[in-house]
Order: structure tokens, then sequence, then C-alpha cells
């Protein structure tokens, strides 16, 4: 019911629920479903989570060149927060804030390989938890990988343990960074950039980066066209609104009574702070990495940065249409089983995903998600047994392969495009 039912609708209430448990051939009244959403209700969906996470499945590998070099794999990893209510601190502990609040929050990481397209890990662990620290960050690459992370996965010990084991990597360029060049002389990036010759198009060097670390990247700096330039000055400087870190409850249906005559809605706003470094460095496309130049060029590792992209939209799918840090109840177990179930059925429309239009680099996991939200009453059949499950799963992969991709464009191209043409980079 839980599984189902959100996932054809994030923002089901408990009538629809019911709507799923009626077609099952089970009546009862909504009560009795509210009356379930208690600890054991929650400690069951979890354990089920944990047992699906554990279980790896790989669509047809995606035919591309650049890939070919990594027999490891080439691997995204990024998390994000779940807030959760205060009273839910005893099972998930938050990362603080002001008094009374953030007492309780939930840090989801997913390593997610890009050929066949598998999700490595979903772990989950305390809001107050490092990045660095947990299953997430201990589970090694495999050897012969490429990861793509950006810059809190990876210290300098890191960067040199990879390299020493034939794992390799690639990441962002912290704004503060000091690095020795092959003279020996110790330069900030600002600093270096500021020296680079004026018609200077792309630079790639081998440094020691941290003044004690001196471990071996290589960087590639890259000029972007006066356009992109432009739009990141103006986000350098843009007013931003002020959002809680989690939707939380939404008052599906409710609107707060409001008095007589226009009352225009206000919003926190604050200027958008970006470092004095950093802001001398909008010019430029930075790469740190540790593959020689004879395996990808610079243009071919900017390329495959790109690739940070698509896990970004990967959760902002998950928080903007499965809704997994909005919820319809304030009962602290009914939020904790609501975000457990909606994180199990994302889990599975992922493994729809993979079988029914992962292995064409045009897909689009938005699309691909409607059509599973459309097709959720046939899985209803075959758990009935009306319809065999070979059947169902068939007819929802031969959906997808008609439609589920995103179309060619030019400014910006999308991720696909510059994957088969690494010099439409930066346009």
């Amino acid at each position: 019911m839980c599984v189902l039912g959100w996932m054809n609708n994030a923002s089901a209430s408990y009538s629809q629920l019911n709507h799923v448990v009626a077609s099952l051939n089970l009546h009862v009244r909504n009560q009795a479903i509210e009356e379930r959403f208690g600890p054991a209700g929650s400690s069951l969906v979890r354990r089920l989570l944990e047992e699906a996470t554990g279980q790896l499945l790989q669509g047809r590998a995606v035919e591309t060149p650049l890939f070919e070099h990594f027999p490891g794999g080439v691997f995204l990893q990024d998390g994000s927060v779940v807030s959760l209510p205060n009273a839910l601190s005893t099972s998930w502990r938050g990362s603080g804030g002001r008094p009374g609040t953030g007492e309780s929050g939930v840090r989801i990481q997913a390593r997610w390989e890009m050929r066949g397209g598998g999700l490595h890990g979903l772990w989950m662990q305390d809001a107050r938890s490092s990045q660095r620290q947990g299953p997430a960050f201990e589970e090694p690459y495999p050897e012969g990988s490429l990861r793509i992370v950006d810059t809190a996965y990876l210290a300098y010990a890191d960067m040199r343990a990879a390299s020493q084991s034939r794992r390799f990597w690639i990441t962002g360029v912290k704004a503060d960074m000091l690095f020795a060049d092959q003279q020996g002389r110790l330069w900030n990036l600002t600093e270096w950039l500021r020296n680079l010759p004026a018609d200077e198009q792309v630079v790639e060097v081998w440094v020691r980066a941290g003044k004690r670390e001196q471990v071996p990247v290589r960087l590639i700096a890259r000029r972007l066209p006066n356009e992109v330039i432009q739009r990141r000055k103006q986000r350098a400087k843009r007013e931003v609104e002020r959002r809680p870190r989690s939707k939380g409850v939404q008052r599906c249906g409710r609107r707060p009574k409001r008095g007589a005559g226009p009352q225009p809605r206000k919003r926190a706003g604050t200027r958008h702070k970006t470092s004095a470094s950093k802001q001398r460095q909008v010019e430029w496309l930075l790469v740190l990495t540790n593959v020689e130049s004879q395996v990808l060029s610079a243009e071919q590792v900017v390329a495959l940065m790109r690739l940070r992209g698509p896990i970004e939209l990967l959760w902002k799918l998950w928080k903007q249409e499965g809704k997994i840090d909005t919820w319809r109840s304030s009962k602290p177990q009914r939020i904790l089983t609501e975000l457990y179930a909606k994180l199990l059925g994302l889990l599975l429309e992922h493994w729809v995903t993979l079988q029914g239009c992962w292995s064409d680099p045009r897909r689009s996991l938005v699309k691909a998600r409607q059509v599973i939200q459309w097709t959720v009453s046939w899985l209803v059949l075959a758990i009935r047994g009306e319809v065999a499950w070979e059947v169902v799963l068939s007819g929802m992969c031969s959906s997808m392969g008609s439609n589920c991709w995103t179309d060619k464009r030019q400014h910006p191209p999308s991720t696909f495009q510059q994957l088969d043409d690494p010099k439409l980079c930066g346009s």
C-alpha cells in the first residue's frame, strides 16, 4: 500500500492509499490504516529498504567511448539531507541549529555507476555525520574505476591513496587551493590564473597540490565564453530567498486566513555571498584529476566532469517529484514510514528505468517516472496474479522506450551531447 500508493501519488492521502488496499481485495477503514503507522511499521519498511538497497541491478551498458578506459566503472557519488521532526532524534540525530530545531535529520547518500546505471549503495546515516564518515565513504571503489565527485569527498590523502592503487578520480578545485609548480614555486590559484597569458584558452599542467601534502595532480583550466562568464557573475550576485532545509508537513488544500485589504507576501531575502577569490575565478572552468593526458584529453576530462549534473538531477527529482522531504502528517512514526516507503518506491522506479531506457544516452529520468506513475496500477494486477509479471514489466519498458528521452539543445548542450562531442563543453 505505502510503496505503490506513494509511487503513484507522492502526496497521497489516507483515502487514496485506501484505494490501493481496496484494489488488492482488502477492505478497511482509513482509521485502521492510520493506526498501523507505528514503530513496528516503520521498522518493517526500513528493513525492506535495507534489503532492497543490498541488491544490485544493472541495465544494458551505455556505449560511450569515454567510459571504455575504465573497466572498473564510472561512478558518481553524492547525498542529501532530509530534516525530520525533533521527536525522531532517537532514531536519526540532526545537525543542530537554533534551539528546538534541527534535532533530527537523516543524510542519504547514493553511489551511481554510469555505464550500467546501477545504484551500488543507498546509505542512511545521522544528518550530523560528515560525508566522509560511515559506510558510504568506507565502501571501496573497484580497481580501474573512475569516480567523479565534489571536493568534499576527496582530501589530499585520498587523492594520493587512489593514485597508488590505480583508482582514478575527477573533482573540482577549491578556491583557496595552494600548489607548487614544476619549478617548486608555491602558488595560490587566483594568483596563478592572473599570470596566465590573456590569449590562453586551455591550460593543463601537473602540479603538487597542498602546501604540506604535495600530491601530484593534473590541473586543467579552461577559459569560458563571455556569455557564460556573464551568467556566472549574475549568479554570484543574485538575491536569494531563505528557505528551510526541508519542506516538512504539507498542508494540502489549507490556506491561512488573511486579514482585510492587500497583504503582499513577505520573503526573507539575503544577498548571495561569494568569496573574493571565487569571484576572480568565474572566467575559468577548473578541474583536478589523476588521469594521464594519454588516456583523456583536457576536453574529455571536462566532458566527464559534466556527469556531476545527472546525480544532482536525481536528488532534485526525488525531492520535487518523489517528495521524500514532505508529508501530509505530523505524526513522527508515520513520517518515518513514509520516508522509507518513498525511498523504496523510488528505488523500484530506478530498477524499471534501467531495463526500460537506460541504454539510450538521451534518457530522461523525469519522463521515465511519468511512465511508471501511469502504469503503477499494472503492478497491482501482477500482485493479484491476474497478469504475469513478465507481461507487466515488458509493457512498462516498452512505454519507456518510445519517448523517454531529452532533445538536443544548443545553449547549453545536454550532457549526452557533450559526452559524444567533448568540444561542446563550456558552450
